[in-house]
């Protein structure tokens, strides 16, 4: 139909865990849109991000309130993606001729555990550490369960693959992408705003 439309160029934004974790069950719909890009006859271009720096505004009600970073596995590192790089990704593999077939893997530049994105929001900030089911309980507010337990083990337990520090953003912008610091000094001032109105 996108064909028919005039469409000859598409960019599909998609998780990592298409190519980590490729038998999760949680996961089986999102590669069923990956197979129909592949064969939708355009010229496509796929994106596979790792974890979005952004998935940290989660804990800005927390931040606001308490001064607090609640996350599980506060130890556990994975090289999370600027969204920003993101977008200027796709922008160029849309706009720019020579990425048709091509799959790209984006993350951030180095692995950073949750208890570093915490400091990295401001030195009033302390992080509490939750264990699998409390992260569990408060994820089921807001997530599929299906796709809770698959989100936990990548959190707990990464794969090298998802830890691996892709290439990928530089190779396509010309620059080193983005460190979560990058992200929150962005970032910080709503923040830090919001923390200093705190009683």
């Amino acid at each position: 139909m996108a064909g028919a439309d005039g469409v000859r160029r598409v960019v599909l934004l998609f998780s990592q865990i298409n190519a980590t974790r490729p038998d999760a069950p949680s996961y089986a719909r999102l590669r069923e849109f990956e197979e129909a890009v592949r064969s939708s006859g355009l010229d496509w271009t796929i994106l596979r991000a790792g974890g979005f720096a952004s998935n940290a505004h989660a804990w800005a009600e927390s931040v606001r309130r308490q001064r607090t970073v609640v996350a599980p596995f506060g130890s556990v590192a994975l090289p999370v993606v600027d969204p920003a790089d993101i977008a200027e990704a796709a922008a160029m593999a849309l706009r720019d001729e020579g990425h048709a077939g091509q799959t790209y893997e984006l993350t951030g530049p180095t692995a950073i555990t949750p208890r570093c994105q915490a400091a990295a929001l401001g030195e009033k900030v302390r992080f509490v550490e939750l264990t699998r089911e409390q992260a569990r309980e408060h994820m089921a507010l807001f997530m599929p369960e299906p796709v809770i337990d698959g989100t936990l083990d990548i959190l707990a337990e990464p794969r090298p693959e998802e830890q691996r520090v892709s290439p990928d953003i530089e190779k396509l912008l010309g620059r080193p992408a983005n460190a979560f610091t990058d992200w929150a000094a962005r970032n910080r001032p709503h923040l830090q705003v919001a923390v200093a109105a705190t009683p």
